[in-house]
């Protein structure tokens, strides 16, 4: 895997068989078939993610604590 772009998750969600997904906007563009947006699994962002980006708010007090932050 190289990093060559951008996925920005902004929702998780589930199919009619409740396999879970994550909706991502992908920094390509609105070029595909869904304006922008995509639907990938965790195991394809667990085999794909090279780094991960969260705000500062969405990171739990005790791991804030533990890193101190």
């Amino acid at each position: 895997t190289t990093d060559d772009h951008l996925m920005h998750i902004v929702r998780f969600s589930k199919d009619q068989t409740g396999k879970t997904y994550y909706k991502t906007k992908n920094s390509w563009g609105i070029s595909n078939i869904r304006d922008g947006y995509d639907y990938v699994s965790p195991s394809y962002f667990k085999l794909k993610t090279i780094a991960i980006m969260v705000h500062k708010d969405a990171i739990p007090a005790d791991i804030k604590a533990k890193l101190n932050f």
